[in-house]
């Protein structure tokens, strides 16, 4: 048995504006736009999914977070914090 969702072509579409369009973590500009995010596109995509009461997929590192100097490891703090 497979599960259908309404609206797959359109939430495909949705979904793939949300990629291009993410606001940088660096400066807040849409990475397509060049606008101060969430530009105009990236809305549109969103209210498809406001719609369909679905969430979006989030593809890890799409906001650029090593423009603010991050890195994958500064989180280790946590892991002592929680025991792991």
């Amino acid at each position: 048995m497979t599960t259908t969702y309404h609206g797959g072509q359109q939430i495909d579409q949705a979904q793939a504006m949300l990629d291009q369009h993410a606001a940088s973590s660096g400066d807040g500009l849409c990475m397509e736009c060049k606008v101060l995010g969430p530009c105009a596109v990236c809305e549109a995509a969103a209210k498809v999914f406001l719609l369909s009461a679905r969430l979006p997929r989030r593809r890890p590192g799409a906001t650029q977070p090593e423009l603010m100097g991050a890195k994958q490891d500064d989180f280790g703090w946590l892991s002592t914090r929680t025991g792991s």
